[in-house]
């Protein structure tokens, strides 16, 4: 594998500029020590009094007066970045860019960055085609000094990544089974046949739905078989429940949550309130604060109690970071506030923020990772809050090519937080390639271990998915009612996204598992966590016998007994 190693002692002069290779990386870039000014500000290697050593940035009169380092990047090559940074005084975004060769600024990633203690921005990137390229690092604040230490560049081939990604999921998708077949008094069964088949799997891979799924049974039967948790792509929200005010109406919702209960699919309640001002009803916007206070709790209270065992999550205020609705009427707390009052409502079901562009755009400052830390902690200390349980949903609509290496540094930032991430309304942007890039970021989510689970944002409805919407070229535009993402056609055929969903619904489990017992009456194999079915038969046992079994991601192996 090629790694360039950590480099953390900065001191030759800005003016140097020696080009390195990556040939010759492993002995020549321990600290960017040939690197150069990036702009008109200047660098100089200080000393910590433990005798550690950084760089910094000072005397800086643009935001990209920096450090800086020439790289030759090759195509085809997966690459993640970290590095440590700190500021002299303040509290700024400090972002790191590839500057390439055709003028532009590529971003690698983003870190809000302070005073009194040192961050890790992690990012990453892939190029197009064989490069040399400068990395520089930008923040706003042009009066602060920028200090950094233990830079790290490392670049895999697309074999190395899959093959960690497939080593992540045996770690924490896996488990070992050893099942032990005895017979009348204890007596340990030799030779018995086993067949192990998955009832239900234990990571929730769902699809979104409309209204749609009630009247129309080819859409149920193609649906129900597939996915094991849902979310509702309207229907639960306010707009969608309370049109104009005291006129409750969840009739569609209430069809929709009591056909999924009989069918054992799960519901995402998606959302409580939502942050934005172009979604809200005119006639909530017109109220005044009180009013809309008022409003805002009843829906609540509405909505949550209604739902009231029928929903295992809750998106609360959706893409809060985005929008500030609330705040701006409430005041700086409202976000927080309903976070409490639907956990005094239901005191055990996880409370999410919901947001987009932290996967998919980098660029996007307003939900970079320590954005999103900063608002849970922002909700955790509002009084009572403290130990409220929530999850992190990232709602994963790529409209541009996904970057995975960027993925895979989000997950792991914000999984540091060890609050657990739902990919939460996924989909890619439409075209030829729309299969292969779902295809690539379910991949790299379903193995991440942070990852608990992933609502494909993919359901059907007659207008969005039509023989106009499949067949329209222009896939820069989307037409008006057409899906971004459909799995399948007006005549419930699969699409081929569709056919990728199947695909690892199918990789992603253990069906047919058979064998015999050995001498100590004992079947092993690693299996994909989930719910079971083992039925084993032996010629000292009168008939077959069949047991269901649940396989959890606890420590060590699944011990499994079983008898006539």
């Amino acid at each position: 594998m090629l790694i360039t190693p950590i480099f953390s002692a900065w001191q030759i002069p800005c003016a140097l500029n020696t080009k390195v290779a990556w040939s010759e990386t492993r002995t020549l870039i321990r600290a960017w020590s040939d690197g150069m000014c990036f702009g008109s500000g200047k660098i100089a290697a200080r000393k910590s009094e433990t005798g550690n050593k950084y760089m910094v940035a000072y005397d800086r009169n643009l935001s990209s007066d920096s450090f800086s380092h020439v790289f030759y990047l090759q195509k085809d090559l997966l690459y993640t970045f970290s590095a440590w940074l700190r500021l002299d005084e303040g509290k700024e975004i400090v972002s790191a860019y590839l500057r390439i060769p055709n003028g532009q600024n590529l971003i690698v990633g983003s870190v809000t960055t302070e005073s009194g203690c040192w961050s890790m921005l992690k990012g990453g990137f892939a190029v197009d085609e064989n490069m040399k390229a400068r990395l520089f690092f930008a923040s706003r604040n042009t009066r602060v000094e920028l200090w950094m230490d233990s830079v790290s560049l490392k670049p895999f081939t697309r074999t190395q990544w899959q093959e960690q990604q497939n080593n992540s999921i045996g770690r924490v998708r896996k488990r070992n089974i050893r099942i032990h077949v005895t017979g009348k008094k204890g007596v340990k069964l030799q030779g018995a046949n086993i067949t192990v088949n998955q009832i239900r799997p234990h990571f929730p891979l769902g699809c979104s739905t409309t209204e749609a799924i009630l009247n129309h049974k080819a859409y149920q039967d193609w649906f129900t078989p597939r996915f094991t948790t849902t979310s509702f792509n309207n229907e639960m929200k306010w707009y969608y429940t309370e049109k104009a005010p005291q006129q409750e109406n969840y009739t569609v919702p209430d069809a929709m949550v009591s056909f999924f209960k009989k069918n054992r699919i799960s519901i995402r309640g998606h959302t409580i309130l939502w942050a934005s001002v172009n979604v809200t009803q005119p006639w909530v916007k017109i109220l005044p604060p009180k009013e809309i206070l008022n409003a805002a709790v009843q829906r609540t209270g509405s909505v949550v109690s209604r739902y009231l065992g029928d929903v295992i999550a809750w998106d609360v205020m959706n893409e809060n970071l985005h929008n500030s609705f609330y705040e701006d009427k409430l005041g700086p707390n409202a976000s927080a506030m309903f976070y409490q009052i639907a956990r005094a409502l239901d005191p055990q079901i996880p409370l999410f923020i919901n947001e987009f562009n932290t996967l998919e755009f980098p660029l996007d400052m307003r939900v970079i990772p320590s954005k999103i830390v900063e608002k849970i902690r922002e909700i955790r200390s509002f009084p009572g809050n403290e130990h409220i349980t929530m999850r992190i949903g990232l709602q994963g609509h790529f409209w541009r090519k996904p970057n995975v290496s960027h993925i895979r540094a989000t997950l792991d930032v914000l999984g540091a937080t060890n609050i657990p991430i739902w990919l939460t309304e996924l989909d890619t942007k439409r075209g030829p390639t729309q299969a292969a890039q779902l295809e690539e970021v379910m991949r790299e989510a379903f193995s991440h271990p942070a990852v608990e689970g992933m609502i494909v944002w993919g359901g059907w409805k007659p207008t969005g998915c039509n023989q106009t919407c499949l067949t329209d070229k222009n896939y820069d535009i989307l037409p008006k009612g057409c899906a971004e993402m459909c799995l399948i056609d007006n005549n419930f055929k699969n699409l081929p996204a569709g056919d990728v969903v199947d695909k690892l619904i199918n990789e992603w489990k253990s069906t047919n598992v058979t064998g015999v017992t050995d001498g100590d009456g004992v079947f092993e194999q690693t299996v994909f966590l989930g719910e079971y079915s083992v039925t084993y038969s032996h010629p000292l046992i009168p008939r077959p016998v069949e047991k269901i079994f649940n396989v959890t991601n606890d420590e060590g192996q699944f011990e499994l007994w079983v008898a006539p």
